[in-house]
């Protein structure tokens, strides 16, 4: 295929964001792309900064418009790629090879519509992982990802505009609007497990009550739905529940107090099981965490089957720790997707994912730090600090850990263990 992407960034009066989001286009690595500025007749200078990079943008315009998903619809009509990826002022990707990594680690381009995968929100300078579901059913009564962390093939965006004749009744959700129309059509979404964009929580769809609000009204298209009712009522209950003092101490006692002070003295993982899965920590068959881990934020974990996670282990899910099947993790490793921003005045967090693959082994004593992917069958030798990705099969020693050799990629086992009372 093709796969030639048109990416579209929409703008108006944002001299502060404007260069970053051009610049973050141009610094991608995939080359079989054109871009596509559209501006609302901007006077605050952001009209000047587009100039400076005119010889090397596709189509752009500066005039009045009413307002963001005209501009978007402008922008799609100018689109010649096979893909249509909104990058708005203000957002970047989160890093150069996000767009090589879709393709990359999507499994079919060929018959798929929407390619969508995960973001990262910015708030007073933090950095959150948003990730995407997988469930594609959850569509029926939500959205599962941020519309810019996606690409949609173009001739099915062309037929799929923004409804403006919705505008005042839907506001910002135009383009919640249009996913939940394809998806309601049996359009094919894939989900890639990549993070796409980043994004300012400022933004304008930052207002949760409105945000149900318009996602019930889409949801439930003129009908009477008791299921659709009812999921709105719930999600406004938690919504202003989180908001409460009850609920930051009921949310400290499960996933702090009862997950690292309760759990390491009950010595059947039966029980420990059952109470991280109401964590919403996910667990695959035969998989294994004896005590006395230290485990921040539970809900962020997934682990596959067949893995092993001995004791003393810092768990720092903050970012998101993705482990895959057969995995064994040794004594007292460290895997920390939490950090700061040394250079900030504020000393900014910042989260960023882990992922380990299948048969991966870490050995006792290891660090595995932010951002990083330990490959299929990847070793990390005993009190190594990983600063970098790992890549498959190959071993990896020292501080900073460094390859020393490769393994045999021939691997056929599982990771079992099931002594009672550990």
């Amino acid at each position: 295929m093709n796969n030639k992407i048109s990416v579209i960034t929409v703008v108006f009066n944002d001299v502060v964001n404007i260069r970053k989001t051009i610049e973050s286009y141009f610094s991608q690595t995939w080359e079989n792309k054109e871009y596509i500025v559209i501006d609302g007749g901007s006077t605050d200078g952001t009209k000047e900064i587009i100039l400076e990079y005119i010889d090397r943008i596709d189509y752009w315009c500066s005039e009045k418009d009413e307002g963001i998903y005209e501009a978007m619809n402008k922008g799609i009509e100018h689109a010649t790629g096979t893909w249509i990826n909104f990058l708005n002022s203000g957002d970047t990707y989160v890093n150069k090879n996000t767009l090589k990594n879709i393709f990359e680690n999507c499994k079919d381009t060929i018959h798929a519509d929407f390619i969508y995968g995960n973001s990262i929100e910015i708030y007073q300078g933090d950095q959150m992982n948003k990730p995407a579901n997988m469930d594609i059913r959850r569509m029926e009564f939500q959205p599962i990802y941020r519309h810019g962390s996606s690409l949609v093939r173009a001739c099915i965006q062309k037929k799929y505009l923004f409804e403006l004749n919705k505008k005042q009744k839907l506001g910002y959700a135009l383009d919640w609007n249009m996913i939940h129309q394809a998806y309601k059509d049996g359009r094919k979404f894939e989900k890639v497990e990549v993070y796409i964009q980043t994004y300012q929580k400022e933004g304008t769809s930052n207002n949760l009550i409105k945000s149900l609000c318009y996602n019930y009204i889409i949801t439930r298209n003129k009908l009477i739905d008791p299921k659709k009712g009812y999921f709105f009522i719930k999600q406004v209950f938690m919504a202003l529940f989180t908001r409460t003092c009850l609920y930051r101490w009921l949310s400290a006692f499960l996933l702090e107090y009862t997950v690292n002070d309760i759990l390491p003295h009950i010595p059947f993982w039966s029980i420990r099981k059952y109470i991280l899965k109401l964590c919403r920590m996910k667990i695959g068959k035969k998989s294994f965490v004896m005590k006395q881990n230290y485990i921040m934020s539970p809900g962020h974990i997934e682990i596959g089957d067949y893995t092993d996670i001995n004791r003393g282990c810092l768990l720092d899910a903050r970012g998101g720790i993705y482990i895959g099947n057969n995995v064994s993790i040794s004594h007292q490793v460290k895997i920390v997707t939490g950090g700061h921003d040394v250079q900030s005045k504020k000393f900014n967090a910042i989260y960023l994912p882990i992922f380990i693959d299948d048969y991966a082994w870490l050995g006792v004593g290891c660090t595995i730090l932010q951002g990083i992917k330990i490959g299929k069958g990847a070793v990390v030798c005993a009190g190594a600090v990983v600063t970098h990705d790992v890549g498959d099969y190959e071993i990896v020693a020292g501080v900073p850990a460094k390859t020393i050799k490769t393994r045999t990629n021939d691997l056929k086992y599982h990771c079992i263990w099931d002594s009672p009372f550990t």
